[in-house]
This record gives C-alpha cells, structure tokens and sequence, in this order.
C-alpha cells in the first residue's frame, strides 16, 4: 500500500511511519503534515502538495520541499498574496474608522441642529430664557417674532427687548450683529399733596392719623387715582395707582412704582388732569418722579 500524504510505502500495515493511518474525511485542500519533514505542515490544493509551508504560525515558501513530492503543484509567491491581503485589511479598517466616526459625529450634533426649523429653534430658546410667559400661546410667539423680522426689512430701528432680539437671531440673523437690546427700568415715584398750615379752616385733604386723602377741590387724589405714562405720540406705555397715601392734614404723601423701557423720545407722566411731567429715559431710571400739588 502507498501512503495517500506522501507517496511512501506502508507495507500490509497500511499505517505510514510519518503520517499515520488514511482517514477517510481528509480534505482535499489544506494543510497536512509536511511528508517531507523539512517542515511541520504543508498546503494542498485538490489533494496535490504545494509549495507553501509553516511552522508554527509562521508561514514561508519552499518549493525546493514540494518538489520532492509527487504531483506537485506551484503556487504564487505567499508573500504577493499577503501584500494583496495587507492592502485590503488596511482598507477595511480604513472603511471600519470613518463608519464610526460618522456614527459619532451624528450622535452628538447639537439638538438644535439644522434640521430642526426656525419656529422649533426660537420657541426653544425663548422657553431656556424663561421669557415664553410674554405671549399667550407658541403661535402668538411666533407671529411676534416674524414681525419683528418684517418691521427690520421695512427700515425700522434695530432695537428691541430680549425677545425680539431671540427671534432676530432665529428668522433674520442678518440683523443680529447691530441689534441692540432696550434697557428696562423700575421707576419709584412720589406724589405729594400739600394742605396748607393749621391756620387755613379748609385742608385740601382729610386724615385719620395713618392714610390720608385729598378733598375740597383735591378729591380726585387718592388710592385708586391713576399714574399714566405716555410716549411722545400720545401712546400709553403703562398706568400704575397712587396707592395708598400716609400724612396728616399738612401733607399727604403716596408712592408708586413703575416699569419703563427706553426707546422713547420722551417718556410724560401725568396724575388724573393735574398736569404733564415730561422726563427722559435716563431721568426716570436715575431720578424717578417727584410730584408736589396743593398750596
């Protein structure tokens, strides 16, 4: 008998001194144990030796060896094959790297991110800077912010409050960089009432001691009357009452207060018809209202 892995002869034993018994499910193409002892395996292609080799995991060419064998057939140069190899890995890996970047990159763009409209960006950013409050509902919001956009278009002043200054930046950010936002101020005002001395048999105002009042010709003065606050067109900017007033029969003093944003040519005040007081902007938000009336 002849030994199928390297051609010797095994006798009646049919058991190869170097190879061992035949078995029946050897492959055709792989590595066998190399017949020629030169090395620990070798590769076979449709049952014929080649001359690729290795020891170990090392890997090398020795086509002298597969000479020596019947049927031997050559194959390219392992080391071309694993040039070839080499550049596909790298490729691979190279695909493999800019995947995961992408996936990277897509996972931690910003929330707000292009995709997402106008109207998404700027409801957003008014309800960060908790100024949502200002309107009655998101479409009231938006409505106000795209008219903003139309009065900037239109040649109006590039100025406004928070805001609008949000919503610049969302629907016309050409105007963002000379936007200047408008300043609020709270003015503390006081309205004094004058009764005149102990002398005079009829006071302008009536006391118990702690509030007081004005009467005899001064009772439109008191708690509920209003302070109105106007802008050079006549517009009402904002109304706030005298509140309640404390003195005696000689004089009756009320505070108050009120908001006021600048961008006005004037700002004028007056209390009930008892005359105009007109300020600026910087003389209400540093001085605040002082009134005096009566004799």
């Amino acid at each position: 008998m002849v030994c199928p892995y390297c051609g010797s002869d095994v006798g009646s034993s049919g058991v190869c001194e170097k190879c061992g018994a035949p078995r029946e499910d050897v492959r055709l193409t792989g590595w066998r144990p190399d017949p020629t002892a030169r090395h620990e395996g070798r590769y076979y292609t449709a049952g014929r030796p080649t001359g690729r080799v290795r020891n170990g995991r090392a890997e090398a060419n020795d086509p002298a060896g597969g000479q020596m064998l019947p049927d031997y057939v050559d194959l390219p140069s392992r080391s071309r094959m694993s040039i070839r190899s080499s550049w596909l890995g790298t490729g691979v890996a190279a695909a493999i790297i800019v995947m995961v970047a992408l996936v990277f990159w897509a996972l931690h763009l910003p929330r707000r991110g292009q995709s997402e409209s106008p109207d998404v960006n700027y409801l957003a950013t008014l309800h960060d800077a908790g100024l949502a409050g200002q309107f009655n509902s998101d479409a009231n919001a938006i409505a106000h912010g795209k008219e903003v956009c139309r009065q900037l278009d239109d040649g109006g002043p590039q100025q406004g409050l928070n805001a609008d200054k949000i919503a610049v930046d969302a629907y016309c950010p050409q105007f963002s960089k000379g936007f200047h936002i408008l300043e609020t101020a709270t003015v503390t005002g006081t309205f004094v009432l004058t009764g005149g001395d102990s002398s005079v048999d009829i006071s302008s105002i009536e006391s118990d001691g702690t509030s007081c009042h004005g009467v005899n010709g001064y009772s439109d003065i008191d708690r509920n009357t209003q302070v109105i606050v106007r802008n050079g067109r006549g517009e009402i900017l904002g109304t706030t009452p005298l509140g309640d007033g404390h003195g005696d029969g000689l004089t009756c003093t009320f505070s108050f207060s009120f908001p006021v944003t600048e961008g006005q040519d004037r700002y004028v005040v007056s209390v009930s018809h008892r005359g105009d007081f007109i300020y600026t902007f910087n003389q209400l938000a540093s001085q605040g209202v002082h009134i005096h009336l009566g004799q």
